[in-house]
């Protein structure tokens, strides 16, 4: 990760290429990355450390959580430039709003962030997928990891 948070804009439109279509490329790019940090949050038990708590700093974050704070301060740039976590720059606190808390965590009835661990885990298998395309056969599922536990 890096000290800021990337978001892809979109360039200046291309004639052969509809603005429409970058744009929702664009969009699409943003939403992966934002599944893979909702993915990690879930995992490291950040969504749930943030869960109904007051606007916390990082380093409350990370110890709340048993974390390194520099990753979770990265971590929470990226979620902020998502729109999932919101900040106050002047106070550097940080917290997820109730409405999201209700669809990321545990403290709500459909916790979405579960399902969000299926992208990176499908990438696990990238390789494998591109050598089926050029040579056939298929993927046994022991390639796929984690996918019963998720």
């Amino acid at each position: 990760m890096c000290n800021t948070a990337a978001v892809i804009s979109p360039r200046a439109s291309h004639p052969e290429t509809s603005p429409t279509f970058e744009d929702r490329l664009i969009r699409a790019y943003n939403d992966a990355a934002m599944v893979l940090m909702i993915s990690l949050g879930h995992r490291a038990g950040l969504l749930n450390a943030l869960a109904g708590a007051p606007p916390l700093t990082s380093n409350a974050i990370a110890e709340r959580a048993g974390l390194n704070e520099r990753y979770v301060r990265e971590w929470l740039g990226a979620m902020v430039a998502a729109h999932v976590v919101e900040t106050d720059p002047g106070n550097g606190t940080y917290q997820l709003p109730a409405e999201h808390a209700a669809l990321l965590t545990n403290s709500g009835n459909a916790n979405l962030a579960v399902f969000a661990q299926y992208i990176p885990l499908l990438g696990t298998v990238e390789d494998d997928v591109v050598r089926c395309f050029r040579e056939g056969g298929g993927v046994p599922y022991e390639r796929y990891g984690r996918f019963h536990e998720v």
